[in-house]
């Protein structure tokens, strides 16, 4: 089997489980977090292609991430995460050309799934994100400018107080225009996240 494609489905099943997950989490208690609650959080994204893979070259990345998060239960959350500025550097002629600098945006929505045992103080947390990117310029350089950006990835976060909750995560971040151009030479990263959630009052 092609690897885009094997890789097309890894993506489809972490949706997968992720919409499992949410048709059987377990129902909200009173001593839970209610409904509808808001989380915001702001966070530094980088991290580093896999090996020269497939002959596109080293790739590093980097964004400040701003992400809106609702309580769907006392597991699941929804999210919304935004990328406002997306920067990718790689070779201009792969593998090993002159390196260029692409600047790009990203919108995605996703699903956390939190969990362990409710009585551990750090809390234990996956979610799988999708959604459509914009580049200035191919990404990689014999891609398409637009692709979608597909994120999954583990973290843990540590409460102080009732609100503030520093945390630290790591993510799988694949860049694909999933064959709607000519050529689909994706692009697979590995990435860390460190950042901050705020648990917004209920009004």
């Amino acid at each position: 089997m092609p690897v885009g494609r094997i890789r097309a489905a890894s993506v489809l099943a972490g949706r997968a489980f992720c919409l499992g997950v949410l048709c059987a989490g377990p129902p909200l208690t009173a001593q839970d977090r209610p409904f509808g609650q808001q989380e915001f959080r702001v966070f530094i994204a980088a991290g580093q292609s896999f090996h020269n893979e497939e002959g596109q070259g080293f790739a590093e990345f980097g964004s400040p991430v701003v992400q809106w998060g609702r309580f769907l239960s006392r597991r699941v959350d929804a999210l919304v995460e935004c990328h406002p500025l997306f920067v990718v550097n790689q070779p201009r002629l792969p593998p090993d050309g002159e390196r260029e600098r692409v600047e790009a945006f990203a919108v995605d929505v996703g699903l956390r799934w939190n969990f362990g045992p409710e009585a551990w103080r750090p809390k234990l947390y996956v979610e799988v994100l999708d959604g459509p990117y914009y580049a200035l310029r191919r990404v990689p350089a014999h891609g398409t400018a637009f692709n979608f950006l597909t994120r999954a990835g583990a973290g843990i976060r540590f409460p102080i107080g009732k609100a503030w909750h520093p945390f630290v995560q790591y993510r799988w971040v694949h860049i694909s225009n999933a064959g709607i151009g000519r050529f689909n030479p994706d692009r697979d990263f590995h990435g860390l996240l460190i950042g901050g959630s705020l648990v917004l009052p209920d009004r």
